[in-house]
């Protein structure tokens, strides 16, 4: 897939913890993506020169072997648990060689000219630190509303099916926070921490890229595990908002 992996100007870095993902059973209608169909992507449509990085959560052997045998994969980890998002991300960009870190869930599906209009968007100024497909404004710990659906538009935070961030940038910053694990806020969090050390976020719109997020963990209630825990996701994301508002000094107004 790429031919001078010495040098590659972006990093996708994509966690995974199932090769067949499970269905939500409220939304058994509507299809699902999966890492599979996501290499296809990036094999077939990304014409720029990336490195593609794996970070596998998940203990199934079939998964494992994908992973590890997967001819469109130039990077992997392969965990014992699963150490969840933000953990992921990290552990990615540790092995990433990109001047761009590309940010990419494992049910997005990735078209034509995508990702080069989402770097050549991102190299286009020396302010804009992070840019992605879709992003809101934010009141407080809230989405407000969604920008950019028509035009370049700022955001306060950039939505976390696929992003990029300047890969000096994100050393500087130090990644993502680890507290936030399993997973949620731990991308708006890094779009606020962006903002505050003097970048934009901006939204990129009407790219070629599609988010099958029916099935993921977030779309229903379920458990968790992840390294020696297990939470649900309505739990975790009343914990992962708390935390994220005291951090960033959020109060409710009446």
């Amino acid at each position: 897939m790429n031919e001078n992996r010495c040098a590659p100007v972006l990093s996708v870095i994509i966690p995974v913890l199932h090769l067949n993902r499970p269905v939500n059973a409220k939304r058994f209608f509507m299809p699902k993506y999966t890492i599979r169909e996501v290499l296809h992507d990036l094999r077939k449509h990304v014409t720029m020169s990336v490195e593609v990085i794996v970070i596998c959560n998940g203990n199934d052997p079939e998964l494992i072997e994908f992973v590890r045998t997967h001819e469109s994969i130039d990077k992997y980890c392969l965990n014992s648990v699963n150490a969840g998002v933000a953990r992921s991300w990290n552990m990615g960009a540790q092995m990433a060689e990109g001047a761009a870190l590309c940010f990419l869930n494992d049910d997005v599906a990735v078209g034509a000219g995508a990702l080069e209009a989402l770097y050549d968007a991102l190299m286009s100024a020396p302010e804009i630190g992070q840019v992605g497909p879709t992003g809101a404004r934010w009141k407080g710990a809230e989405h407000d509303r969604f920008v950019g659906e028509d035009r370049a538009e700022d955001a306060d935070a950039i939505a976390g099916y696929c992003f990029m961030v300047r890969e000096d940038l994100y050393r500087r910053l130090g990644g993502f926070d680890v507290a936030y694990s399993p997973a949620g806020f731990e991308e708006i969090d890094l779009s606020f921490a962006i903002r505050r050390a003097g970048f934009r976020c901006v939204v990129v719109p009407k790219l070629a890229l599609h988010h099958y997020h029916h099935h993921g963990v977030s779309a229903y209630r379920s458990e968790i595990r992840y390294l020696s825990q297990v939470i649900d996701t309505v739990t975790l994301h009343e914990r992962n908002k708390a935390y994220f508002k005291a951090k960033w000094g959020i109060v409710d107004v009446a």
